[in-house]
């Protein structure tokens, strides 16, 4: 990984829109990501399945905050993603309780196209869990630390992700 800058960056044009459209989780299976320049072009055949799980565009937040320890010269990136599930049910319960005691990779997609992959070195863990008759629905956070920035999704991978995308679905 290269240490020194070698571009500036423009201001942009006011295009984008915010939020979170769909997460796809799969297992953790420890599969290498092949990553270049910040993009991963292929999926490892070792995954087979993600699981989609669509979302509103507000309340949910994906952050990949990067931590310098100047001391010992490393870096690591924590990944925070915290969903907002609404509408209560069973169906519902048995599905996130399995996402609560496994690991997963999460697929990040937003409202531009873009996809990121989070957990690439150890899988994503679910470290909070609220299930609220308040909101009538859940909420629940999933943290990993990844030695790099979380790598967007090429347009071929994009693709490859769409044909693994699980017909099963729980309607809550």
């Amino acid at each position: 990984m290269a240490c020194d800058i070698t571009k500036g960056r423009a201001l942009p044009c006011k295009d984008s829109r915010i939020g979170i459209k769909s997460v796809d989780f799969a297992v953790y299976n420890d599969a290498v990501f092949t990553v270049t320049a910040g993009e991963v072009t292929t999926i490892p055949a070792s995954i087979t399945a993600v699981f989609r799980y669509q979302v509103k565009g507000t309340g949910n937040k994906f952050e990949d905050v990067g931590t310098i320890n100047a001391e010992n010269r490393t870096v690591e990136f924590k990944k925070s993603l915290s969903l907002v599930l609404p509408k209560l049910g069973v169906t519902s319960d048995v599905e996130l309780s399995a996402l609560l005691y496994g690991r997963v990779y999460a697929f990040v997609r937003d409202y531009n196209g873009n996809v990121i992959v989070c957990g690439i070195d150890s899988g994503m863990d679910a470290t909070v869990l609220n299930k609220s008759t308040d909101t009538q629905g859940y909420s629940i956070t999933l943290e990993a630390l990844d030695k790099v920035v979380s790598p967007s999704l090429s347009s071929t991978a994009k693709t490859a992700l769409e044909v693994l995308v699980s017909a099963t679905n729980v309607t809550p």
